[in-house]
C-alpha cells in the first residue's frame, strides 16, 4: 500500500473509534471499543483517564497490523467535549476525569453564575456554565478536594490528555476552549476574569492552538508499544460536534446540522462571528485564518431515548419491526406527546433536574402512539433548539448524521417537523473521519471533500402544517412539567 493514509481518533462517552481514511475519504479501517464509565454517587460520572490510553494503543496496534506505518502522515482526534482530567507535573491524572454527563455541581451553580455576572467582562460566560463544565468541575475540586487541587498542573479536556500521552504536549484546541466557561470569546484566550475572580493560576491552562495544528510526534516509547519504527505527526483535533460538522459538510455550505447520538445535538455555522444569546457559541477555528463560529444547543438524552424505550421498556432490539408497526397516518395525528428532556437540559432551561414525560395518555393509546411519541419528542425538542438558535438567513436544509439518522422514518419525521429537506449521506460520516480530515488538512494544507452519494428527504406541505399544530402544543409542555418539577414552598 503506497497511498497516504490519514487516521482519525474518536474519543467517546462509551467508545472509542479508530478509522483510517484515504484523502479521498476511503475507508480503509474502522474499529470501535466500547468501554464503561463509573457513577460513584448519584448523579456522579468519573472514569480512570488512562482507560483511553490503553483502549487507543490497542486500537492503533491493530491498525498497524493491517496498515504500514510508512503510509500513515497523521493522526487527527476529536472526543466528548467538557470532560475534564486533572493531571499533575508528571502528566499523571490525579484524581478521575469529571465527565461532561456529571451533574454532582448542579448546586453551587447558582453561586459561580451569580461571581460570572458580577462583571462585565464575564457577564457572558454566565449565560453557558453548567453541570460538566470546566470551570464548575476545577471549582468542585479545589472546594472538596484541596489537597488533590495543590497537585494539579494542567487541567485536560478528554481529546487532549489522550494527545498528552500519544505526544508528551499540553495543549487544547478553540473549540473545547471556547466552550469550557474558562473563555473570553470577545477577546479570543483564555479569560484573565475568570482567573483573577475565582483565583485560578494561569500555569494551569494548556497551550490553545487551530484544530489543524500539527502539535506533536508520537514519542518513542509510543512508536515502541506500537512496534513501529516510524513517528507520526498528531494534530491539535477539536470537540466531536464540530468534526461532525467539517465532515457533513456545514463549515463548507453553511447549512446547520443535526448529530443524533448519545446526546442530540443541533449545530448553526456562520462566518459572521456572531454571538448568540442562546446556546453555546463554539470558536470553531479549524485553521489560523478562520472566524467561522458554530452555536450549538443540545437535547443530553438525544438518540438514546430510541434504545431506552426500546430496550428498557419494551424488551427488545427489533428497531425495524417496532417502527413498521406505526401507521403512516398516524404522523401529525399522534395525540400522545413526549418530552425528551430525562437528563435535565443545559441551553434553553438551564435546569439539570428536568426529567422526561408522556403527556396525553388514554385507554385507547397503544405501542405505536408512545413509540412515535417519542420519535416525535426529541424532533420537537431540535426544532425549539433551532428556534432559539437560527441564523438570520433561512436554511435551505438540515444534515442529519449519527445513529438515529439510519432511521427512514426518523428522517421523515423530522424533516416535516423541522418543515426543511433532511441531507443524509450513506457513505459512513462520522466524528472520527472529521478528524481524519484533521490530520489531512493539517499535513497537506488544505483538503478537497470527494463527491458523496446522498439522499434528500423533502417534506410534505400537509405533514409540515399538521405538525406546526403539534408543534404549538408541545411547546406548552416545559411549562407544565416546570411547575410540576419545582420545590414547595
Amino acid at each position: 500500500m503506497s497511498a497516504s493514509v490519514y487516521v482519525g481518533l474518536d474519543i467517546g462517552t462509551t467508545s472509542i473509534k479508530v478509522a483510517a481514511v484515504t484523502k479521498q475519504l476511503e475507508t480503509i479501517f474502522e474499529r470501535h471499543y466500547a468501554y464503561d464509565y463509573q457513577t460513584p454517587h448519584n448523579g456522579w460520572a468519573e472514569i480512570e483517564p488512562d482507560t483511553w490510553i490503553k483502549i487507543t494503543v490497542n486500537g492503533l496496534k491493530e491498525l498497524f497490523q493491517q496498515i504500514p506505518a510508512e503510509t500513515v502522515k497523521g493522526i487527527g482526534i476529536t472526543g466528548q467535549m467538557h470532560t475534564t482530567v486533572f493531571v499533575d507535573k508528571h502528566g499523571f491524572s490525579v484524581r478521575p476525569a469529571i465527565m461532561w454527563n456529571d451533574n454532582r455541581t448542579k448546586k453551587t451553580l447558582p453561586a459561580i453564575k451569580q461571581v460570572l455576572k458580577s462583571h462585565p467582562e464575564s457577564a457572558h460566560i454566565a449565560k453557558i456554565v453548567s453541570t460538566g463544565s470546566p470551570l464548575a468541575s476545577l471549582l468542585w475540586v479545589k472546594e472538596n478536594e484541596p489537597q488533590q487541587f495543590q497537585r494539579i498542573n494542567k487541567f485536560l479536556i478528554a481529546k487532549d490528555y489522550v494527545k498528552l500521552r500519544l505526544t508528551g504536549t499540553y495543549t487544547t484546541d478553540y473549540c473545547d476552549a471556547s466552550t469550557s466557561s474558562l473563555y473570553d470569546l470577545h477577546t479570543n484566550q483564555w479569560s484573565k476574569e475568570v482567573q483573577e475572580l475565582f483565583e485560578l493560576d494561569k500555569e494551569l491552562f494548556p497551550a490553545i492552538h487551530p484544530a489543524s495544528a500539527v502539535i506533536g510526534e508520537l514519542t518513542n516509547e509510543i512508536c515502541e508499544r506500537l512496534m513501529i519504527a516510524k513517528t507520526i505527526p498528531v494534530i491539535s483535533g477539536t470537540g466531536d460536534n464540530v468534526a461532525s460538522a467539517i465532515v457533513s459538510g456545514s463549515f463548507e455550505n453553511l447549512q446547520p446540522l443535526i448529530s443524533l447520538g448519545t446526546s442530540g445535538v443541533v449545530a448553526i455555522p456562520n462566518r459572521k462571528q456572531q454571538l448568540k444569546s442562546k446556546g453555546k457559541n463554539v470558536a470553531a477555528r479549524i485553521t489560523e485564518e478562520d472566524n467561522a463560529i458554530i452555536t450549538q444547543g443540545t437535547v443530553q438524552a438525544g438518540a438514546k431515548i430510541n434504545s431506552w424505550w426500546l430496550e428498557k421498556i419494551l424488551k427488545t432490539e427489533d428497531y425495524g419491526g417496532e417502527q413498521q408497526e406505526i401507521p403512516q397516518d398516524l404522523l401529525g395525528e399522534n395525540e400522545v406527546f413526549f418530552f425528551p428532556h430525562m437528563n435535565g437540559e443545559k441551553t434553553l432551561f438551564a435546569d439539570p433536574e428536568l426529567r422526561g414525560a408522556f403527556l396525553g395518555l388514554g385507554l385507547e393509546t397503544g405501542r405505536p402512539e408512545m413509540y412515535l411519541a417519542v420519535l416525535e419528542g426529541l424532533a420537537f425538542g431540535i426544532r425549539q433548539l433551532f428556534e432559539a438558535m437560527k441564523n438570520e438567513e433561512q436554511p435551505e436544509y438540515f444534515t442529519i448524521v449519527g445513529g438515529g439518522a439510519k432511521s427512514e422514518l426518523w428522517i421523515r419525521i423530522f424533516a416535516n417537523s423541522l418543515g426543511y429537506p433532511i441531507k443524509r449521506v450513506l457513505t459512513s460520516q462520522e466524528a472520527v473521519h472529521g478528524a481524519a480530515i484533521l490530520a489531512i488538512i493539517g499535513v497537506e494544507g488544505s483538503f478537497t471533500f470527494p463527491e458523496n452519494e446522498a439522499q434528500l428527504i423533502q417534506p410534505d406541505p400537509v405533514l409540515i402544517e399538521k405538525y406546526n399544530q403539534q408543534y404549538k402544543k408541545y411547546l406548552k409542555l416545559p411549562q407544565l412539567l416546570m411547575r410540576f418539577g419545582g420545590d414547595d414552598k
